[in-house]
Order: C-alpha cells, then sequence, then structure tokens
C-alpha cells in the first residue's frame, strides 16, 4: 500500500512544478496535465493520512503499551488464563 502511495504522492508533486515540467515534459502527458496531478495528489495524501490514521487506531484498540512495548523490545504480553 504505501508502496503505491508514497512514490504516487511523490511524482504528482514534481509534476506539479513547473521547473520540472521544463525538463521532463512528459509527466505531464502521464498524470494527464497538472490538474489531474493535483487531483491525484490530493488522493493519494488522502489515501496516506488514512493508511496512518487506521494503523494507529488498531494499535489504540490492541493496548497501546503492550503494542508499543512489543515494538521496541519484540516481547508481547498475553493476557493471564481465567481460572475456573
Amino acid at each position: 500500500m504505501l508502496g503505491v502511495l508514497i512514490p504516487g504522492m511523490v511524482l504528482t508533486g514534481m509534476t506539479m512544478s513547473p521547473s520540472l515540467n521544463a525538463t521532463w515534459p512528459l509527466m505531464l502527458d502521464i498524470f494527464g496535465g497538472r490538474q489531474s496531478a493535483r487531483s491525484l495528489h490530493f488522493l493519494f495524501a488522502a489515501g496516506l493520512v488514512g493508511f496512518i490514521m487506521v494503523h494507529l487506531l488498531m494499535v489504540l484498540l490492541a493496548g497501546p503499551f503492550n503494542e508499543i512495548r512489543s515494538m521496541i523490545t519484540g516481547r508481547y504480553r498475553l493476557p493471564k488464563e481465567k481460572t475456573r
């Protein structure tokens, strides 16, 4: 997912630059013009923000202290089993 969003955002951002359009005019043709590049750039940026928000929500729902500790140390604490 990030392998599509980040390069797409960078390439469409470069396409909006007038100096890069003078150097590589083919980029305007690839993205269908400057306005299409702006629209695609906005969609890629919104997708990236959505991706980050969903993953932050998943960490919060799973328990932030346990998740962050497991990311840093590699140890994941399982909840204790209830005995009857």
